[in-house]
């Protein structure tokens, strides 16, 4: 008898790692220093004794190399999902630094079609991982007996942060990042993406 599983409703989390990204983060820090020195307060949303920095870096002309990596990686997913031709991307992206002890709650994000999150500068593995919860609410009326969790069966399931790696996933896809708990900030660049028809 054979079995054949077929998935249905996949919900997809894309990543890459960019080859010169010593060279890109380095850059970055310098920005990101640069911009909490000139805004100690930040704005708070679901950072917890974390700093982050207002939804501007798309407006900042020294964060073009990122904000073009982003645009271009979302461009190419939609690409691959069949999305219309000719559709314009449009993002918000903002900074997160996230000292010992800081961690973000769980949360989505509405209104765009892809978020996601690149990883500056951290220590792995004691600076926590970015988690997601599964999206099938109805799933948790009953848990299946098993003696080792899948991606079938996990209530949430938790990607390794690495520097250079770009993580895009669903906008209402629900994710929260660990407890930092390492002895460095854990910084990050995080975004949402649109696809717009061009008027």
């Amino acid at each position: 008898m054979q079995i054949i599983p077929q998935p249905l409703f996949p919900s997809m989390v894309w990543s890459t790692r960019f080859d010169d990204h010593a060279t890109l983060n380095a850059e970055l820090m310098k920005l990101i220093h640069q911009m909490q020195e000139k805004n100690p307060a930040g704005v708070q949303n679901t950072n917890v004794k974390g700093w982050q920095s207002p939804n501007n870096l798309q407006t900042l002309p020294e964060f073009n190399p990122i904000n073009q990596r982003i645009l271009q990686a979302c461009q190419r997913i939609g690409e691959s999902i069949h999305f219309m031709p000719n559709l314009s991307y449009l993002h918000q992206a903002w900074v997160n630094v996230s000292p010992p002890g800081a961690s973000n709650k769980i949360h989505y994000h509405a209104n765009c079609h892809f978020s996601g999150v690149y990883y500056v500068s951290l220590k792995a593995p004691e600076c926590g991982s970015i988690y997601f919860r599964d999206p099938r609410v109805a799933s948790r009326m009953m848990t299946y007996p098993v003696t080792q969790l899948s991606e079938f069966t996990a209530e949430e399931i938790q990607m390794k942060p690495e520097e250079g790696r770009l993580y895009i996933f669903p906008g209402w896809l629900e994710h929260g990042v660990e407890e930092n708990r390492s002895d460095r900030d854990r910084i990050s660049i995080s975004f949402n993406v649109l696809a717009t028809q061009q008027r």
